[in-house]
């Protein structure tokens, strides 16, 4: 391919930006530790970016690298880094950017983990953190304005589980304003459904486990932006060593190629779920940015041009009936994950938000009776009747 943005995002999920060489049709897994170099001249040109070449896999691997520029190319970035976990994906970044005693802010509804990791910065490296109402963009405009400059703007939308939506472009014009640098979380989405790097984010992270992978049987994390910022993450995942293994995105770059497929049978599945559901008796709200009836379905119709994501939430009466509806699926399993080919189901208040303050599950819009679906490929008509007969019994 002469020119990596002049495709089509299903070719590019194919094929990637190189273009194709006699030999393997997919990466070959370069299953090593370390790798020969031919002198000692050549091993200060790789060093020194003269040439480019592979040292250690802790710092760089063939396989690794093909994942990053796939994905760059499908978020319309200049580089990408990826990890071993969203997770990896996510400390490193924050720690790239966040010094001791820095600051960062963020919206509340932060994924679990995350919002662990920032109490750990609070309370071992001093860090203030200061949390902003998700959907209130005037409320994280005067959060960077005043106050100590922050080092990070630190975000997510969709969030998880409720799925609220943070408006990016108020977001990235109010950040410029403060000379702050912003990361946005974006696994809810895809590349597929969000281009958040074209709204002026300059951070784009993904939990790869999720749809990038989409298969259920690898964890890994990326995050994209320009040459320089990922540069800067990339150095200090060179030092902390979240590795990924080059079998992993192996995994991944076979995932990627059925990406955009995926992604938008995911979507329409989860379309008419959710409207079927908002019309049911025994549940009581629909969480999905999908829905006319979502507080913010103008805002994802022009951020989420690719569509609205797998991944909704619904209300029943009590917690006992949640249980109830979980333990009935027949279709869908009971696990806590998302963006696969396979439904999966969760209770928010059992895991993701287990031990949380009801004051902050009350903000978050969390009750005792939330149920968290992630939509997979399967046939719509077989989810529906699933559904169905799960709630089927529940009082009204």
């Amino acid at each position: 391919m002469e020119d990596k943005r002049s495709v089509g995002e299903r070719t590019a999920a194919v094929h990637g930006p190189r273009p194709s060489e006699p030999g393997s049709l997919t990466t070959p897994i370069h299953q090593t530790s370390t790798f020969v170099l031919a002198s000692a001249d050549d091993v200060d040109a790789v060093y020194e970016g003269r040439r480019e070449g592979d040292v250690y896999s802790r710092y760089s691997n063939p396989s690794v690298r093909a994942v990053e520029e796939r994905v760059a190319m499908l978020e319309g970035t200049q580089a990408a880094a990826a990890y071993a976990s969203g997770m990896g994906a996510i400390t490193t970044t924050v720690l790239a950017f966040v010094p001791p005693g820095g600051r960062i802010v963020a919206n509340e509804d932060l994924y679990g983990g995350v919002a662990n990791f920032l109490k750990w910065m609070r309370d071992r490296l001093g860090v203030r953190v200061d949390l902003v109402p998700t959907t209130d963009a005037a409320a994280l405009a005067s959060a960077l304005a005043s106050g100590p400059r922050p080092s990070l703007c630190y975000l997510e939308t969709p969030t998880n589980p409720t799925l609220r939506l943070v408006d990016l472009a108020a977001a990235v014009e109010a950040a410029r304003a403060a000379g702050v640098p912003t990361a946005v979380d974006s696994t809810f989405a895809s590349p597929v459904n969000s281009k958040p790097h074209a709204l002026g984010v300059d951070l784009v992270l993904h939990s790869a486990t999720k749809y990038l992978g989409g298969h259920g049987d690898l964890t890994a994390g990326v995050v994209c932006g320009s040459k320089e910022l990922v540069a800067r993450v990339h150095a200090v995942g060179k030092m902390l060593g979240p590795t990924l293994d080059p079998h992993a995105a192996f995994l991944i770059e076979r995932g990627l190629k059925t990406l955009p497929l995926r992604v938008k049978a995911i979507n329409e599945n989860a379309q008419a779920i959710a409207e079927h559901l908002a019309r049911h008796p025994a549940v009581h709200a629909v969480h999905y940015p999908g829905l006319a009836s979502h507080p913010q379905h103008a805002l994802a119709k022009k951020q989420m041009p690719g569509g609205y994501g797998g991944v909704l939430s619904f209300d029943v009466a009590t917690f006992a009936d949640a249980k109830r509806v979980l333990d009935a699926f027949r279709i869908v399993r009971n696990a806590a994950s998302l963006g696969g080919v396979e439904s999966l189901c969760s209770l928010p208040y059992q895991q993701s938000h287990r031990g949380q303050p009801k004051d902050a599950l009350a903000r978050s819009g969390i009750t005792e009776g939330t149920i968290r679906l992630a939509v997979g490929v399967e046939d719509k008509d077989d989810l529906v009747r699933d559904l169905d007969q799960a709630l089927s019994g529940l009082r009204k």
